[in-house]
């Protein structure tokens, strides 16, 4: 269920991007996007794909507060 969550919201972000949507909105929803994939990991014990997501949201987050 995350992992869905998580692959729609990075098309998503992919999509806002390609269209020229403004660049914050499109970190907000790989931020979303980065959490489901976190709860996906957690919940199957992916301790590499819990790494790879953490940055991602770090990566998301200094771009919107930083």
């Amino acid at each position: 269920m995350f992992g869905l969550i998580g692959t729609i919201g990075v098309v998503s972000q992919m999509a806002l991007l390609a269209f020229g949507y403004a660049p914050a909105m499109a970190m907000a929803i790989g931020s979303v996007a980065a959490l489901a994939w976190i709860a996906h990991a957690i919940r199957n014990r992916d301790r590499w794909l819990l790494a790879v997501n953490a940055s991602v949201l770090m990566f998301a987050g200094i771009g919107l507060f930083g």
